[in-house]
């Protein structure tokens, strides 16, 4: 027997199902029961409309995104953390949109649905990085004081610079392309506002070529 909250979850994957497929607009309330396999009466005891549903997808795939960029910041390299936030905020929910060939429209009536929800996100996700960022200047990773930047200011620009790289890139963009100029900017920030104490000239270990730079041992202190 379907318990409420495993038949809800059943709703939304239905619902995630139907709007990448069809768009909004074209994707009914029976149209999802159809797909959940369930009678039209049984989505309408959990959802009144298609709207709560989105409303309700939208508010899911952000507290996820927001949990996995509290697990990337947790520890490593300053350009590992960086990344690894960026990647699970902006490149995980690019992903979703981008493999709609209702793309625009979903994006259009999230923002007509959903912008507080995404208001809400995109402000705990700034504290987040800002939270980050201080740390960084504590240890001597990152100096944005340098460029005249307190820690929030740095964190706005680097999300507004990564929004941006989706914005200008236009259909060609990919999400492999997507987290590849990710990376990239987060190489030329940490360059930019290194500190003292950064590492950042060093190529992040996850990222060399299996070449035996690793293993090699230096024994020239050796007598």
């Amino acid at each position: 027997m379907t318990r409420g909250g495993d038949k809800r979850e059943v709703i939304l994957r239905a619902g995630l199902a139907r709007f990448a497929r069809y768009g909004f607009r074209r994707t009914s309330m029976e149209d999802i029961a159809g797909e959940a396999d369930i009678s039209r009466a049984a989505v309408y005891l959990h959802f009144k409309n298609k709207e709560e549903i989105f409303r309700a997808l939208a508010r899911g795939l952000q507290e996820q995104a927001l949990a996995a960029a509290h697990e990337a910041a947790k520890e490593g390299p300053i350009e590992r953390r960086l990344r690894g936030i960026l990647e699970a905020k902006m490149a995980t929910l690019f992903d979703v949109v981008h493999g709609s060939a209702h793309a625009a429209e979903l994006l259009d009536e999230s923002n007509r649905i959903c912008g507080d929800i995404s208001a809400e996100s995109m402000r705990r996700y700034l504290q987040l990085l800002t939270a980050v960022i201080a740390a960084a200047v504590r240890r001597g990773e990152l100096a944005p004081q340098r460029a005249g930047l307190r820690p929030a200011a740095a964190a706005e620009l680097i999300v507004q610079c990564a929004e941006g790289i989706k914005r200008t890139s236009g259909a060609a963009l990919t999400p492999g392309v997507y987290r590849q100029r990710l990376d990239q900017f987060v190489r030329v920030i940490v360059a930019g506002l290194g500190g003292t104490g950064s590492h950042s000239s060093r190529p992040d270990a996850r990222l060399r070529r299996r070449s035996g730079e690793d293993r090699r041992v230096d024994h020239s202190h050796v007598q």
